[in-house]
């Protein structure tokens, strides 16, 4: 097993998306850059920030049917709406769960942590870390999302992780409901979390 550190982070991306999902790959590199950006900004650890990111994609190197398949035999939880609605919903699990088959756990708190962030990452939940909350937003506003949300951070629009959270949702609720599919159930849960921090 690993040392938790980037440089493994590192490897573990390659060795899951390198050749397997290069656009995969990429789009985990863009969301590590922006996870490193908003953890400066907002006061959270730039490391694992960046580990959170550089891994919570790497469940999709298995297709959807691959992902259900590895839940059953790992006993990670399955909702209807992953099974009925959207397979690929639960790439969070299956990517957190390779992160805890590779990586050394020698600090349970921050190990769990980033393994949190790594389910999460999805669509929200409840009583998100800080780190989570990162993770959700980076992996929403990544450079080729090209949807407007780091000029709002950047500009003092968008003042807080919540904010950013609640306009990301709101946003993936709107383009939900435009082209008539069902919406991830726990974005509702994740907004009402937030709702009882203030």
């Amino acid at each position: 097993m690993l040392d938790l550190n980037a440089k493994n982070a590192f490897r573990v991306l390659a060795k899951y998306l390198g050749e397997k999902n290069p656009t995969q790959y990429e789009h985990s590199i863009r969301v590590a850059q922006t996870s490193l950006l908003l953890a400066k900004r907002w006061n959270v650890c730039v490391e694992d920030s960046v580990i959170a990111a550089l891994l919570h994609d790497i469940g999709k190197s298995f297709s959807r049917k691959g992902m259900l398949s590895f839940c059953a035999r790992n006993g990670l939880p399955l909702y209807d709406f992953e099974i009925y609605d959207n397979l690929a919903a639960t790439h969070g699990k299956v990517s957190a769960a390779l992160f805890e088959r590779e990586f050394e756990n020698t600090d349970p708190d921050r190990f769990n942590s980033i393994y949190d962030a790594i389910v999460s990452h999805v669509a929200g939940g409840e009583n998100m870390s800080d780190l989570a909350k990162i993770l959700f937003i980076a992996d929403n506003i990544e450079p080729n999302k090209r949807n407007g949300f780091m000029e709002m951070i950047k500009s003092g629009e968008i003042t807080s992780p919540n904010d950013c959270i609640k306009r990301i949702i709101e946003s993936k609720l709107d383009r939900a409901r435009e082209s008539h599919r069902a919406p991830n159930p726990f974005l509702d849960c994740t907004i009402e979390s937030l709702e009882d921090e203030r």
